[in-house]
C-alpha cells in the first residue's frame, strides 16, 4: 500500500549502514598516522550525520586541547597534518559543554545553543559575530578508552537535511556515533599504546647508551654526534635523489627512525668492555707510575751498591779504582734517567714509535737490576716492552681485539632484544659500522654491496667523530679539514663509500649539528 514502509527496503538499508560502519572501524584501526586518524574520526562522523562542521579535542592534563577543525561552510580545515591550532585549550568543567561531557562522559545533543541554558556559549557565539556564521544544533560525544576513561571529545555542529537546511541531530544518529566514538577510542588508544612502547623502548636504548657514556669521561658525545650525522647524512641523500648516484633513495620516516636507532645502539656492547682498555689514555696508562717508581728503585740500587764498592776500595787504599767506580756509577745513572726520559717520551700517544726508537726501548728493556732478594730484574718486562713499542695509539694487538669484541657483544646483546618488525634490521646495522668495502673491516669482514647503505653511513659517522672528537684519551681532536683528508685517503684505499663522502664534504654537515665538533 501507499506510504506503507518496506521491510525488505529497511533490512537492506540497515544491512548497508552495517556494512559501511564495519568498514569505518576497519579503516580507522588499521589507520596508523595519528593526525590522519584524527581527522578520519571527525571526518566519517560528519558524514554519518550529515555535520556542517565539528571539532575534536584529547584530553592534555586538566584541558581539552582542540586537535582537528572541520567547518564545510566556511572552507576551514585545521589540524590534518598536525599542524597546532592556535585556540586556547577548554578547561574540563560544568561549565562549558566539551568539558562538561569530558567530566561527566556523558553525551550531550542540544537542538539550539542559543536558546540552551547551563552551558557557556560565548565561544561559538564570538565565533559567530566575527564570521557571520550560525552555530544551532549540537551533538557532543566523550571517546573512552578501554579503562572508561575520556580521552577525547567530539563535538559535531549543524547536521544538515537534504537542502541544507539546519537542523537538530537526530537521537537514532547519537547512538550511532556513541559506537563510533568507541570504535575511534579504541584505534586511538591502541596507537597512544603503541608510541608508549616505543617512547619507553627509546628511553631504555638512551638510558643504557647514557650508562656506557658515563663509565668513562671520555666519548662522553660520541653517540649523540654519530646518530645527528647519520640522520643529516640520510636527510641529505633525500634532498639529492633526483638524479646522480643516489637517484630514487628515498630515507622514509621509519627508514630514518632504523638509521638513528642503529646509531644509538651501535657501541652498546662497550658495557663489557673493561675500563682499563676503554680508558687508555697512554701507551702504560696508570702503569707507568709502576715502570717509574721500578727505575727509581734501580737508580737507588745501582747508587747504592756502587758507593759500597767504593767505601771498601777506598779503606782498603785502592783509589784509583774507587774513582773509576764513582764513573761507572754516574755512567749508569746517566743511562738510566736517559731510560727514564725515554720511557715517558715513548709513553706520550702523539710519539710516533719508529725503529730506531723501537731499538732504544728493547735496549732499555736489556737493562737489568739485583733486587733486595738478589733476583736479577728488567727495567721493563715483555709486556711493558710491547705497549710502549705500539707505533701508534695506545692500544696493543690484544687490548684492540678486546676494542673490536665490543661489536660482537653488541650483536649478543640486540639479538635477545624484541625489536618490532619495523625496527628488524636495526641490529644487523648496529653491528656492521666497522665494516670496510674492501672486505677488511669488522666483524664480518663484508665487501662492498654487502654492507647495507645504512652500515655505510654509521661508518662514516663514527669515524669522522672519532677523529674530530677532543675527548679522547690517546689524542687530540682534528678540525674537520684534516679528518676529511684522512676519511679521503679511506676512500682512496676502498674502505669508505665515495659517493657519500662526497655528500658529507660538501654539504659540511658537521655544521648543522646542534653539538659542537671541536
Amino acid at each position: 500500500m501507499p506510504g506503507e514502509l518496506n521491510p525488505l527496503s529497511c533490512l537492506d538499508e540497515t544491512a548497508r549502514q552495517l556494512e559501511n560502519f564495519v568498514a569505518i572501524g576497519i579503516a580507522l584501526s588499521a589507520e596508523k598516522d595519528r593526525n590522519r586518524l584524527l581527522e578520519a574520526i571527525i571526518t566519517e562522523a560528519r558524514r554519518i550525520t550529515n555535520a556542517d562542521a565539528g571539532t575534536l579535542y584529547l584530553v592534555e592534563e586538566d584541558h581539552l586541547k582542540i586537535k582537528i577543525i572541520q567547518n564545510e561552510s566556511m572552507n576551514t580545515f585545521l589540524g590534518g597534518k598536525g599542524e597546532e591550532i592556535n585556540i586556547p585549550p577548554v578547561p574540563i568543567t560544568h561549565e562549558y559543554v566539551s568539558g562538561y561531557v569530558a567530566a561527566t562522559s556523558k553525551s550531550v545533543n542540544i537542538p539550539d545553543v542559543y536558546e540552551a541554558e547551563g552551558f557557556d556559549f560565548s565561544g561559538p557565539r564570538k565565533y559567530d559575530s566575527m564570521t557571520g556564521y550560525r552555530t544551532t544544533s549540537m551533538l557532543v560525544i566523550p571517546l573512552r578508552n578501554h579503562y572508561e576513561e575520556v580521552i577525547g571529545v567530539l563535538q559535531l555542529i549543524n547536521a544538515l537535511d537534504e537542502h541544507k537546511k539546519v537542523i537538530p541531530f537526530d537521537p537514532g544518529y547519537q547512538t550511532v556515533i556513541e559506537a563510533l566514538s568507541s570504535l575511534a577510542a579504541i584505534a586511538l588508544t591502541n596507537m597512544q599504546l603503541i608510541q608508549e612502547i616505543e617512547n619507553l623502548f627509546e628511553s631504555f636504548v638512551q638510558v643504557m647508551v647514557t650508562a656506557i657514556d658515563a663509565r668513562t669521561p671520555y666519548n662522553a658525545t660520541h653517540t649523540q654526534k654519530v646518530t645527528l650525522y647519520a640522520q643529516i647524512l640520510a636527510e641529505e641523500i633525500n634532498n639529492n635523489n633526483k638524479d646522480g648516484p643516489f637517484a630514487g633513495v628515498f630515507f622514509d620516516k621509519d627508514r630514518i627512525k632504523q638509521l638513528t636507532m642503529a646509531a644509538w645502539l651501535h657501541d652498546i656492547g662497550k658495557i663489557t668492555t673493561p675500563l682499563e682498555v676503554m680508558n687508555k689514555a697512554t701507551r702504560l696508562d696508570a702503569h707507568l707510575n709502576i715502570v717509574l717508581i721500578r727505575l727509581d728503585y734501580a737508580m737507588q740500587r745501582v747508587a747504592g751498591d756502587s758507593l759500597k764498592r767504593q767505601l771498601a776500595l777506598w779503606r782498603e787504599g785502592r783509589d784509583s779504582e774507587a774513582r773509576e767506580e764513582e764513573e761507572k756509577l754516574q755512567e749508569k745513572l746517566a743511562r738510566l734517567r736517559e731510560a727514564r726520559e725515554l720511557i715517558i717520551k715513548a709513553d706520550n700517544p702523539g710519539t710516533f714509535i719508529d725503529r730506531e726508537l723501537s731499538g732504544k726501548l728493547e735496549a732499555i728493556a736489556s737493562i737489568t737490576y739485583v733486587d733486595e732478594a738478589g733476583e736479577t730484574v728488567p727495567l721493563l718486562d715483555t709486556e711493558e716492552l710491547g705497549s710502549l713499542t705500539i707505533p701508534k695509539g695506545t692500544l696493543t694487538d690484544a687490548e684492540r681485539k678486546i676494542m673490536e669484541d665490543h661489536v660482537v657483544v653488541t650483536e649478543r646483546m640486540l639479538a635477545k632484544m624484541p625489536f618490532t618488525r619495523q625496527m628488524a634490521p636495526v641490529p644487523l646495522f648496529a653491528c656492521m659500522h666497522h665494516e670496510h668495502l674492501d672486505g677488511k673491516g669488522y666483524p664480518y669482514h663484508l665487501h662492498d654491496t654487502e654492507i647495507p647503505l645504512e652500515a655505510r653511513i654509521l661508518a662514516i659517522a663514527d669515524i669522522f667523530d672519532a677523529l674530530t672528537a677532543s675527548d679522547r684519551p690517546y689524542k687530540k681532536g682534528m678540525p674537520p679539514d684534516k679528518a676529511l683528508q684522512i676519511m679521503g685517503y679511506m676512500v682512496k684505499d676502498g674502505k669508505l663509500d665515495s659517493e657519500l663522502m662526497e655528500l658529507f664534504a660538501r654539504g659540511k654537515l658537521w655544521e648543522k649539528i646542534s653539538v659542537p665538533v671541536t
